[in-house]
């Protein structure tokens, strides 16, 4: 189910949120066997602030006992719900993108939420999805939360003072990294890139990503009938594939090491200038580090979230912008599940939250400023959103989402009208992590381009065959 109609208070800034403090969070622990157990990955020291408060004012208005548990990002997150499966003892909730949790709801273990989701767009403004699959029919499976951009990051001051162009193809981006990383002097310990390596989470995203940006189908699944939309089938061409592993594995010797960097250490080595250029979500990079600048009182970091800057993420050589297959931006929110013990008390839980006003709802966008772009229509614009503290601090970061939601997503997404393959079965396949391990698999020497391409292949096949079988 999608909705498509796309339209164009409180922050903890004082000592102590420094790097570790911002991103890293503190383990929740599980609750009682009572308790609505909520497990989710926004938890920084802001989101533990701002839960520390929330509980217990729901708590004592409607007698809900909630136990809420720091989960991890992409990779640890699935695991520890897996395990709480497994046990036979689900959460009532998490937070995840819907396609890490696909098979679950094609199981049936989820509840639909449409009525929460209504009771919040009338406070909010309509949700924005731009096709992305949140459900069937006119049901909701996700509350949504806010959607990923994906893009290029750059540092402009760096491409200043080394007179480097704003990158308009793959070439462009390893010829700046070069530069960068052999600049030397006040650069000296600034590589050129970071590229993602790690076999889970963000390397995931970045291979797909640059394979839609290659002109093709980051999955490898495309429709054997484009119009009538009913069958995929594997399209993932040889040569193709091969050019972007060649590139990733170009872009490695210009980074640190790629199998050190995931989602949570890339923002962190940004916060510490570790490189001049990245893949990576709306503003992110920019925001932890506007954060982190104000806990620490920066003006040097401030200096560096301003000239942190937003592009859609260059093509591959050769091939046009309209070309690019990125579809839909990834949408992140909230699940509930069926078999919990109670999942009309998390329902509450999360209508409390979001549909009680839109001061509150903005609220959750200043915690991890620059993470996620409101999927609420209304939301961006509000004064309750711009008025906080950290945007006010940072207008910047308000200016970089809005470039996000107009330029990148209005103009460099959709583009391909048969890229939108949104499906359980094209779900069920974003989340195989082996389209990052064949960057991992690359960047370490364990297999040449043609190799991991080969390998892929067969990873694909398999996969492809299980995700028919599972979703017909």
């Amino acid at each position: 189910m999608t909705r498509d109609n796309i339209n164009r208070r409180r922050v903890l800034t004082g000592a102590g949120v420094g790097i570790a403090g911002a991103m890293a969070g503190c383990l929740g622990g599980g609750g009682g066997d009572d308790d609505v157990q909520f497990l989710t990955d926004y938890y920084n020291d802001a989101w533990q602030a701002l839960w520390d408060d929330l509980e217990p004012e729901f708590e004592d208005e409607t007698d809900i006992p909630m136990s809420i548990e720091e989960a991890g990002m992409s990779g640890s997150q699935e695991s520890r719900l897996s395990q709480l499966i497994q046990a036979g003892n689900p959460p009532e909730a998490n937070t995840s993108t819907f396609d890490q949790v696909a098979d679950i709801w094609e199981t049936d273990q989820l509840e639909t939420v449409t009525d929460v989701v209504s009771s919040i767009e009338e406070v909010n403004g309509e949700v924005s999805t731009g096709g992305a699959f949140l459900g069937e029919g006119d049901e909701f499976y996700q509350i949504p939360h806010g959607v990923y951009v994906s893009n290029f990051q750059y540092r402009a001051d760096v491409y200043e003072a080394l007179d480097l162009d704003v990158p308009e193809t793959f070439s462009d981006i390893v010829e700046n990294a070069r530069i960068i990383d052999e600049a030397g002097g006040d650069l000296e310990d600034m590589r050129g890139y970071g590229l993602a390596g790690a076999k889970t989470g963000k390397s995931q995203d970045e291979m797909l990503v640059l394979l839609a940006s290659a002109g093709i189908s980051g999955i490898g699944l495309a429709w054997k009938d484009p119009d009538a939309r009913e069958e995929l089938e594997i399209n993932w061409p040889e040569d193709t594939v091969i050019e972007v592993l060649e590139y990733v594995d170009e872009l490695s010797q210009y980074s640190p090491d790629p199998t050190s960097i995931g989602w949570s250490s890339s923002l962190s080595s940004w916060v510490q200038g570790s490189y001049g250029q990245c893949y990576h979500l709306n503003a992110w990079p920019a925001g932890i580090t506007a954060l982190t600048a104000e806990g620490e009182d920066s003006d040097a970091l401030r200096g560096v979230a301003e000239n942190t800057k937003v592009i859609a993420y260059p093509m591959l050589d050769g091939v046009d912008p309209d070309e690019n297959w990125l579809s839909a931006p990834a949408p992140d929110g909230y699940h509930i599940f069926a078999n919990s013990e109670r999942p009309g008390d998390a329902k509450e839980w999360f209508e409390w939250l979001y549909a009680d006003s839109m001061e509150r709802t903005a609220s959750f966008y200043g915690t991890d400023p620059g993470r996620f772009l409101p999927t609420y229509s209304d939301v961006l614009e509000s004064d309750a959103f711009q008025n906080q503290g950290i945007y006010q601090a940072h207008p910047h970061l308000v200016e970089k989402l809005q470039y996000c939601q107009d330029e990148i997503w209005g103009n460099h997404y959709g583009s391909v009208e048969e890229a939108n393959t949104s499906s359980p079965v094209s779900l069920y396949m974003q989340r195989q992590w082996f389209y990052g391990e064949m960057i991992n698999r690359v960047v370490t020497d364990s297999m040449s381009p043609q190799e991991a391409y080969d390998w892929g292949y067969e990873q694909l096949e398999e996969a492809f065959a299980e995700a028919q079988d599972t979703f017909g």
